[in-house]
């Protein structure tokens, strides 16, 4: 909940007609006070109110010429109680108070009358976080603004550039390097759209979920998934939950993600295929010679 400050400008200008009024309508005559000019009983105020309402004619007839009419209705809204006194906030969690304070522009020299909800609507919905807002005015003097935040779900690295994105795909804002998103990483063209539905896939699999790097979007066909090990499992384009689960299953150890391996190929559907890493190679390699070498030792011998 947020009071609000005076208005300036203009705004301020026209607040000498509020309150002139104001005090008129205050003032309480005592009709008992006059005096008397022949048969005729005038009282002792006549000349007062006389004079002020020469000069609240004066004063109208200055606003309407000068084209301010719309700002002296506004004061004399807020003079009888309809000024915007506070604007309750609620629904925001990424989105700051001053940034929907901002988008609303509102003060209290602005009357609830005049205060235009569809506007409002719109300048708070172009905020990066917000999905959906509601925007009631409530007399006399409040505003009531309630939003539904965007859900990050990913996110998305493309073309040199890194961006939160929401379920639809759409981008929320830039990733920044101070922000505290503990979400997946998806790269790729088209992986936006398609990260939503892919991660739900990989619901069941919290081993590999758990050691994901990043999720990678290959001819925006299929997905290979990166692992913390270096580890490349590349995935068919259809069927992504059966070829997982067989190859845990075969990998009933979890050691999968600590074996020299550096690819693991889903692709075929009659197959895996396993890549060693180079070291592994190295390792084999070396290994073989020294197997030669003795073989060859023992027939020298």
């Amino acid at each position: 909940m947020y009071a609000l400050n005076n208005g300036s400008g203009m705004k301020m200008s026209l607040s000498f007609l509020g309150t002139t009024f104001s005090i008129f309508l205050r003032h309480r005559c005592n009709c008992s006070k006059y005096f008397q000019i022949a048969d005729t009983y005038i009282p002792r105020y006549a000349g007062s109110v006389t004079i002020l309402g020469f000069l609240s004619v004066v004063i109208i007839f200055g606003v309407f010429a000068g084209g301010h009419a719309y700002q002296a209705f506004n004061v004399m809204a807020a003079v009888v109680g309809f000024s915007v006194e506070k604007v309750n906030i609620s629904g925001n969690r990424k989105t700051s108070e001053i940034d929907l304070l901002s988008a609303l522009d509102v003060d209290r020299s602005i009357s609830l009358f005049s205060f235009n909800v569809e506007k409002a609507r719109a300048a708070v919905s172009v905020l990066p976080w917000v999905e959906s807002v509601s925007v009631q005015k409530i007399y006399p003097n409040q505003i009531n603004i309630s939003i539904v935040e965007r859900q990050p779900i990913a996110i998305w690295q493309h073309n040199g550039n890194i961006d939160v994105i929401d379920k639809q795909g759409n981008v929320i804002m830039p990733y920044g390097t101070g922000a505290d998103y503990r979400l997946p990483l998806v790269v790729g063209q088209g992986a936006a759209r398609q990260a939503a539905a892919f991660l739900e896939e990989l619901t069941p699999f919290s081993m590999i979920k758990q050691h994901a790097r990043a999720y990678i979007r290959i001819g925006d066909r299929r997905w290979d998934i990166l692992l913390d090990n270096d580890v490349r499992i590349k995935l068919p384009e259809e069927d992504v939950p059966r070829h997982l689960a067989t190859v845990l299953m075969m990998d009933g150890t979890n050691t999968l993600f600590f074996r020299d391996i550096e690819i693991v190929d889903l692709r075929l559907t009659d197959r895996i295929t396993v890549a060693l890493s180079t070291e592994a190679l190295a390792r084999r390699a070396a290994a073989i010679k020294d197997l030669e070498d003795r073989e060859k030792a023992k027939k020298a011998g």
